[in-house]
This record gives C-alpha cells, structure tokens and sequence, in this order.
C-alpha cells in the first residue's frame, strides 16, 4: 500500500477486538512520570501520536481522569472511526505524527504507542519537542513479540516467508540513542516488563488477521494458505488450544528540559 497512513484500512474493527492493552506496570510508570514533571494540576493535554483504534488515548483518560485534554492524532480514516465510536472522552486528529496542528509549548505527554515504526521518527521528535511544555514528557510505547519463543519464531518465519518486505527486526532501533540525541530533550530512560496473554485459536488468529503486515501475506499468496499456516502453527506449539502470546513491553522516556534555550 503506497500510503503508509491508509496501512490499516480495513482492520480497525479486528484491532478493535483483538489487540492487547500495556501492563498496569508499565503504565503506572508513565503516569508517574508526567506528574512528577508537571504535578497533578499542571496536566493540560496529552497527546497520542498514531492513536489508531484508541486503546492507548482512552488509557491515558483512565491513568490521568476527567481534567486534562486527551487528544488521538491519527491519520487512518478506518482506525480514526473505530476510535471516536468506542467513545471515552477523548477527541481525535485526522493529522499526520511529522505535523500536528496544536500550539507549541502545550503538551504535558506526547505518547506513541505501537506506532512509532510508521513515522519519519526524526521529524516526529522534533515535532514532539516543539508540543511539549517545559517539564513535559516523551514517550515511546510498544509491545514487542519475545522473539527468543520458539512459538513467536514460528509466527514471523511465516512473516517474512509471504509478506513482502518484511523484517521481525523492523522495530529493533535505539530508542535511548535517538531520545538522547533531540535538542531540547533531557533524562532518557527506558523501562520493561516481559508478561504472556492468554488466547484461544481464534483470538489469535483474529489478533494475526489484524496486523498490517498478515493483510500484505494475504495479498501476496491468499487468505486461505494464510490462515492455514497460522491455524498449524497453533497446533505445532499448542496442541492443548491454550495459546500463550509472550510479550516484552518497552516504554522509554524523555522530558523537555526546564531550561531549554531553543528560542521558544
């Protein structure tokens, strides 16, 4: 698909269904660390950059309650849809992560969540860093597939045998080096948490039938050998039904330096 943005057109609703939320953990963490640079009555906004479905904007409702603005930036008309029907209090963008139109110096987090591999990553820092306020936070956030399981080699050998293109190390960069290295930014620090979802057959398949990069197999050898190779591969690793999904969920973190001299 020639426009990246459009990448998800016609999977929000199993992204909807079948994508997993963060870790309590982890989120905690986050939370922690927007407070502990602005304090609990200086969060204005917190912006969501590549909001897709809102599972991660409707987190920071939940995480930070009824004051502050919650906006989703996202430019798929499918995944922005998809969002504004869950509801929850929050708006969305229809923008693109390299220029949002909100003013500077406003945003007490901008957060990527499961997003950041779309982005010309440099121009969205300096984008992110124009948002935040002093104090403010960035955040980079994923869930990233253990690829040390033998269950997980088995998923992206599929990957990278059908979809085109595809790498299982696309998202393998230096996100405390690239953090680091933004003017503006101070105090990187990046933190983990390994955890396993429990699926049924279906819940994985629907999961898997939800990716960007399984709808690309799909286009290249056919919906049927797909699913095929997806339902033996359940049944190679978990012939009980019970699948476990290991996980390690990344969370790296950033703040706008209280005494930037950048000119704004």
């Amino acid at each position: 698909m020639s426009d990246r943005t459009q990448a998800f057109a016609g999977l929000a609703e199993n992204y909807r269904a079948h994508r997993p939320g963060y870790p309590d953990e982890i989120l905690t963490t986050l939370r922690d660390h927007v407070l502990d640079g602005v304090g609990p009555d200086g969060v204005r906004l917190l912006v969501d950059v590549g909001s897709g479905t809102g599972i991660s904007t409707r987190a920071l409702r939940s995480l930070f309650g009824t004051g502050p603005r919650v906006i989703g930036v996202e430019p798929g008309d499918d995944m922005r849809a998809a969002a504004a029907a869950e509801g929850g209090e929050v708006e969305y963008l229809n923008a693109r992560a390299e220029e949002i139109p909100l003013p500077d110096a406003s945003a007490s987090l901008v957060l990527t969540a499961q997003a950041l591999h779309w982005f010309d990553r440099p121009a969205f820092y300096a984008e992110a860093a124009r948002l935040l306020e002093r104090g403010g936070s960035l955040a980079a956030l994923a869930n990233d597939r253990d690829l040390d399981s033998p269950f997980i080699d088995d998923h992206e050998s599929l990957l990278e045998r059908h979809s085109p293109g595809y790498d299982r190390h696309y998202r393998s960069y230096e996100l405390v080096g690239e953090f680091s290295a933004v003017p503006g930014l101070t105090s990187v620090v990046e933190h983990t948490r390994s955890w396993v979802r429990e699926l049924t057959p279906e819940g994985y398949l629907g999961m898997a039938m939800s990716s960007s990069r399984v709808a690309a197999a799909v286009r290249a050898v056919g919906e049927e050998r797909v699913r095929s190779e997806l339902e033996a591969i359940v049944e190679r690793n978990f012939p009980d039904g019970r699948v476990l999904m290991p996980y390690v969920t990344r969370l790296v973190l950033a703040r706008r330096d209280r005494g930037a001299t950048d000119g704004r």
